[in-house]
């Protein structure tokens, strides 16, 4: 009886041990997935640094599908959207009004992406048709001493980007707005 008792004992702590460690692994999944969850419109966020994307996030890369990376104040935000690990960004600032953030863009020309034969209508520049940009005009232009070396800086005066059904990052991974958007 006493075997049987002490056996009983041993069985109910190991139950409890699997509860505990199968409650913390629910609790830390949980935490995980709370990042990969669309968050509320960002014109209710706080002021700060913020990185939203198309996709949740993985495992190991600062992102996926193609991202916002911004800081935020008042109704104002200063950023970039781009493809993470890619030349392919495109500067924006503007107010944000529920969800969009309605502005302008800035785009660089170069020899490594080149901007050529620029619609003169809205056009979407990126696949998923997020980001919407119109009213275009060349604000700098550079050439070097090497053939090919020309770069300028492109100015939409319209821009507009729809961020819905997009995922909040826990803390921006990509490089900092003010690192690579100089107006």
């Amino acid at each position: 009886m006493l075997r049987t008792y002490n056996l009983l004992k041993n069985f109910l702590k190991d139950i409890a041990i699997v509860l505990v460690v199968m409650s913390s692994s629910l609790f830390i999944s949980s935490a995980t997935d709370s990042q990969n969850q669309p968050q509320q419109a960002i014109s209710n966020l706080g002021n700060g640094n913020y990185q939203f994307c198309s996709k949740p996030k993985p495992q190991k890369l600062d992102g996926a599908g193609v991202c916002f990376n911004f800081t935020k104040i008042g109704d104002r935000v200063d950023g970039y959207y781009a493809y993470p690990h890619s030349d392919d960004l495109i500067c924006l600032r503007g107010k944000v009004i529920g969800n969009n953030v309605m502005g302008e863009a800035l785009a660089v020309s170069w020899a490594g992406r080149e901007w050529m034969n620029i619609p003169k209508a809205e056009f979407k520049w990126d696949e998923e048709g997020h980001l919407s940009l119109n009213d275009y005009k060349v604000m700098r232009s550079y050439k070097g001493d090497v053939r090919g070396d020309r770069i300028e800086w492109i100015l939409f005066q319209q821009a507009t980007l729809d961020l819905a059904g997009f995922y909040r990052y826990l803390q921006p991974s990509m490089t900092s707005p003010s690192q690579l958007c100089q107006w």
